[in-house]
């Protein structure tokens, strides 16, 4: 262990013991291999002194030296969020130290408590937040901050949960991490991402585990990446026993909210009136909850706030509630409809680390059960006909009994559920004039985003999309009608229906007459370049993470003037790299060229063995939106 580090836990454990005293002076610390970048974390060190019921004391202290003016503004205050049900936090001490080597000491007033905002005006008065601001903060400058965090009582009783990331998204010199705990009271752990260095000591009745890092370089995000969580170096201590724990004590928090009163009974009666099928009463009442309560945080007060959910006849009085409560209530509708249901834990922003039972969950959704099936239910994805959001594919769920139950596994989705199909029938006269049918239609992730995009325009503005899309296939084309599919009618998929004409679509060049067919270019397709963002980076350092699996197909029918026969026609094309496929099939008979073309992604992320085959695929997508058919008389 460096002197830093035994400068640095001297002053938690002295903080410890006089909380109101300042840390001393640091020495000045010497240069860092990784000063080009914006700051630099100095030092990191947290000491947690844990005791058997769960309860906790835990000092922090760091430094962070800011080299550039962007690093000035991103520091300029610092925030810890905390829960006051929980815990409460208080600031021991906060400094600049200043490029002339004055240290400005942060005043009283600099400091504030504050409710956490949740959405617009409203505020969560129970989740509050630490705001320090810096004083006289400079390029060159260091701050520093020793904070006291005491958790008064743990969500989950006698147990202690934690998890603390050792990569951040500026480099990282020193980082240290201490838990004292009873020796009765055995920690599991796990590293994720990288190893991190582990020594434990026993003094008597307690043990002390140690984890520290020197020398981390930044965690440099780019566009596609999985989220930080699953490729960061990430710290993760327990003393649940298993999931199985997990799912017993969420059941023993909730089922008493889960309970139906006369109206939440009236409202399962109305919506279920004239369904006869199981699988028609679980749309009803999945439509009502999803897109007739609001999605709005509670107060978060009350024992276990931001755990427990709200009663569900509350959340029905309501009309509004989070992921949590909105879950209970559909829960408790459910099995008042006579289909059996439980809440669910689950994090669809990043995928759990299923070997160790730490509370990686920040979302709650449903499970239903349908002759013998489990369907997987969320409640907050609003307008649309699917049960769950394309982002919440592989991700890992834990139902919530009496009898606790283990994680399982959400599936990945064929890519044939989520399509995206143009189909085209277009005639071209002698004159080089165009005309084109074209419909497109749309199921899963698709037909989720062109339904929020068009539910969000007004109709003139949907208008112009379609005339800008319509142009890109020719300056001179016009669309003469445009017909949408009901978009509040969720019980069926969008479909968009558009007829258009252009003038000059083919040029003449003596006896040959040369067009592109519109099903082979990208205008329509619009899709598919957001569904791959992030895959133009000619070079990655992590995976490429997809939304969702989805397909795109395409078929059209060119029928040509009479006195024209086919004299050239683009090259047919068929890249498969197993999950993930082009191809492009043209042909013609008689008077009529048909075009058929198909992009598929059968899987969710793109591993950066594969990420050179993508990109030679879109490379030749490009090439292909360029060819021509070529007719000739006679």
């Amino acid at each position: 262990m460096s002197s830093r580090w035994i400068v640095a836990l001297l002053i938690l454990i002295l903080a410890q013991g006089v909380a109101a005293q300042t840390p001393p002076e640091q020495p000045k610390l010497p240069k860092f291999p990784y000063e080009p970048a914006n700051a630099v974390t100095r030092y990191d060190c947290t000491l947690v002194q844990l005791e058997a019921d769960g309860k906790s004391n835990t000092l922090r202290h760091y430094r962070i030296a800011l080299f550039t003016d962007r690093a000035v503004r991103s520091y300029a205050q610092d925030v810890t969020v905390y829960n006051v049900g929980y815990d409460t936090v208080e600031i021991l001490s906060a400094r600049v130290h200043l490029p002339s080597g004055r240290i400005v000491d942060v005043g009283p007033d600099a400091v504030k408590d504050v409710p956490m905002p949740a959405f617009g005006k409203f505020f969560l008065q129970n989740v509050r937040e630490k705001i320090i601001t810096f004083p006289e903060l400079s390029k060159g400058a260091e701050i520093e901050v020793a904070y006291r965090e005491i958790t008064r009582d743990p969500p989950m009783e006698n147990n202690f949960d934690f998890s603390e990331p050792f990569e951040y998204r500026d480099p990282l010199q020193e980082k240290y991490v201490a838990i004292t705990a009873p020796a009765s009271m055995p920690l599991k752990w796990k590293a994720r991402g990288g190893d991190i260095s582990y020594l434990k000591t026993t003094v008597g009745d307690r043990v002390r585990h140690i984890w520290s890092l020197e020398n981390v370089p930044q965690l440099v995000p780019e566009p596609g990446m999985p989220p930080s969580p699953e490729v960061a170096k990430l710290l993760f201590v327990t003393t649940v026993d298993s999931w199985r724990a997990w799912s017993r004590w969420y059941s023993e928090l909730s089922q008493p909210e889960m309970i139906a009163d006369e109206d939440v009974r009236r409202a399962v009666n109305e919506l279920t009136a004239g369904k006869n099928s199981v699988s028609e009463k679980l749309d009803a009442i999945f439509y009502f909850v999803s897109n007739d309560i609001r999605y709005v945080e509670t107060a978060l007060s009350g024992r276990k706030a931001g755990y427990k959910p709200e009663a569900a006849a509350v959340t029905l009085r309501n009309k509004y509630g989070v992921c949590r409560d909105k879950a209970a209530l559909m829960v408790t509708m459910l099995r008042e409809a006579g289909i059996p249901a439980d809440i669910v834990l689950m994090n669809p922003v990043w995928k759990i680390d299923g070997d160790i039972p730490v509370d990686q969950f920040n979302h709650a959704i449903v499970a239903a059960y349908l002759d013998g099936k489990t369907v997987w239910v969320d409640p907050t994805v609003e307008k649309t006909k699917d049960y769950l959001a394309a982002n919440e594919q592989d991700r890992a769920v834990l139902i919530c009994d009496e009898a606790g139950q283990d994680l399982q596994w959400t599936p990945v989705e064929p890519s044939e559920q989520n399509l995206y199909q143009i189909q085209a029938q277009s005639v071209l006269d002698k004159q080089g004039g165009f005309q084109s049918q074209i419909t497109i239609s749309t199921r899963g992730f698709p037909d989720l985003i062109l339904r929020n995009v068009l539910q969000s325009m007004q109709p003139e503005r949907r208008a112009n999309l379609f005339k800008q899309l319509v142009q890109a296939i020719h300056p001179t084309a016009v669309i003469d009608s445009l017909q949408i599919s009901d978009l509040l009618d969720f019980r069926t998929n969008v479909t968009i229906r558009l007829s258009l004409h252009a003038t000059d679509y083919a040029v003449e060049a003596g006896r040959y007459l040369l067009f592109k067919v519109p099903g082979q270019e990208e205008s329509l397709d619009f899709l598919t370049s957001s569904f791959l963002g992030g895959a133009e980076m000619t070079k990655r350092r992590y995976d490429l993470r997809l939304e969702s699996t989805f397909a795109v197909r395409v078929e059209e029918s060119v029928r040509f003037p009479d006195g024209y026969r086919v004299r050239s026609l683009p090259e047919n094309v068929d890249l498969n790299y197993g999950d993930f496929r082009m191809a492009r099939q043209v042909s013609s008979a008689r008077n009529r060229v048909l075009i058929k073309r198909v992009m598929d992604f059968s899987t969710l992320n793109v591993p950066l063995s594969e990420y050179g085959k993508l990109q030679d695929m879109l490379r030749k997508r490009q090439t292909m939106a360029r060819g021509q058919v070529i007719l000739m008389k006679g």
